[in-house]
C-alpha cells in the first residue's frame, strides 16, 4: 500500500507542473485570440496584449506602454506617455517617482553648423592667387596673426532624410588682417583707400584691420554613419554677409605706449557673398570659406577676395 501512494505522489509531481504549464499555455493562447478586454489588477485595458515572464522572485510583465519589472517585494513601473517616461518605484502612488523627456527628433536631420569658428584670414588677387601688385604691396599680410573667429546660431535644419539635408543659421564674424608692412591704410578723396605711413622714427608694433560682419550659410550636408549614432559630416554651400562695421588700429612706442583707432567705412562693400565648405566628426569640422564679392567697392582699393580657413565646434550635434 505504502509503495503504491509513493508511486502515485511520483506521478503527481511530474504530472502537476507540466499541467500548469499547458494550462497557462491555454490561458495565453486564448488572451492572444481575444485581445479585446483584458481585466489588469481590477482595470479594463483595451486592446492591449500582456506579455510576463519570470517566477515568483523576479518577473517583467509589459502591460500595452507599461512595463513592470518586480524583483522580490520591489516593484519598478515604467509607464510610456506622449511627451514623457515616468518610472515609479514601488507603485504608481507611493515611492519615488522619475520623469524623462521623449526626444521626438532623434530620427530627424540635424546639421552640424551652430557654434564657433576660429580661423586664419588672408586675400586672393585672382584664383587661388595670393601675390600681390607691387603698387599694393602695402596689404601684405602677416598670416601668421590675421585670424578670424564667429559665433553662429542654432541651426535650422531641412532634411531629406536622416543624414541628408539642408542647414542654415544666423552668425557673426570677427576679421583682423595684421599689415606685415610699417603702415596702416587710409579712405582719400573720392573714396579710394591708400597706405599711411608713420612719420620718421615711428615703428608700429601692431597695425591691422577690422571687421565685422553678419553671416548666412546655407550649407548641403551628408552625414556618413561610422559608429553607432556618430557620423563624418560632409558640407558644401554658400554664404551671404552684411557689414557691421570696420576700423583700423595701430600700436606703437612715442615716448610711450601709445594707440590709434580709426572708424570708417573704408570703401568696404556693404554685402558679399562666397563658398563655403565643410568637413568633420561630430562636434568638431574643419571649415574654408571664399568670398567671391572683393574686399573693396569697385576702383576704390586694391582687387582682394578675402577667405577664412579654420576648425569648428559645433553645439546642436
Amino acid at each position: 500500500m505504502k509503495r503504491l501512494i509513493s508511486i502515485f505522489t511520483i506521478a503527481a509531481l511530474i504530472t502537476l507542473p507540466a499541467f500548469s504549464q499547458e494550462t497557462k499555455l491555454k490561458k495565453l493562447e486564448k488572451l492572444e485570440k481575444s485581445n479585446k478586454v483584458i481585466i489588469v489588477d481590477s482595470l479594463a485595458v483595451k486592446d492591449t496584449t500582456i506579455v510576463e515572464l519570470g517566477d515568483e522572485l523576479f518577473s517583467t510583465r509589459v502591460i500595452g506602454d507599461e512595463t513592470r519589472i518586480r524583483i522580490g517585494n520591489k516593484e519598478i513601473r515604467i509607464v510610456d506617455g506622449d511627451e514623457k517616461t515616468f518610472i515609479y518605484e514601488n507603485g504608481l502612488t507611493d515611492g519615488n517617482r522619475y520623469s524623462y523627456e521623449k526626444r521626438k527628433d532623434q530620427n530627424r536631420f540635424r546639421g552640424h553648423l551652430g557654434g564657433m569658428d576660429i580661423g586664419f584670414s588672408g586675400f586672393l588677387t585672382d584664383f587661388f592667387e595670393t601675390s600681390l601688385d607691387p603698387a599694393d604691396s602695402y596689404f601684405d599680410l602677416n598670416t601668421a596673426k590675421s585670424y578670424s573667429w564667429g559665433i553662429v546660431c542654432p541651426a535650422v535644419n531641412i532634411g531629406f532624410t536622416r543624414h541628408f539635408g539642408i542647414s542654415t543659421a544666423l552668425g557673426v564674424t570677427f576679421s583682423r588682417y595684421r599689415f606685415d608692412g610699417n603702415n596702416t591704410i587710409i579712405k582719400g578723396a573720392g573714396g579710394v583707400i591708400g597706405p599711411y605711413y608713420p612719420d620718421p622714427g615711428i615703428v608700429y608694433s601692431k597695425s591691422k584691420l577690422n571687421t565685422a560682419y553678419a553671416t548666412l550659410p546655407v550649407i548641403l550636408e551628408l552625414q556618413i554613419p561610422v559608429s553607432g549614432k556618430n557620423t563624418i559630416n560632409l558640407g558644401a554651400g554658400v554664404v551671404g554677409a552684411l557689414k557691421l562695421g570696420s576700423k583700423t588700429k595701430v600700436v606703437y612706442n612715442d615716448d610711450g605706449k601709445e594707440k590709434h583707432k580709426n572708424k570708417d567705412d573704408f570703401s568696404l562693400n556693404l554685402l558679399r557673398w562666397g563658398s563655403t565648405v565643410r568637413a568633420g566628426y561630430e562636434g568638431f569640422q574643419i571649415y574654408g570659406t571664399c568670398y567671391f564679392t572683393e574686399l573693396f567697392e569697385a576702383g576704390k582699393g586694391p582687387v582682394l577676395f578675402p577667405y577664412e580657413i579654420g576648425i569648428s565646434f559645433t553645439i546642436n550635434n
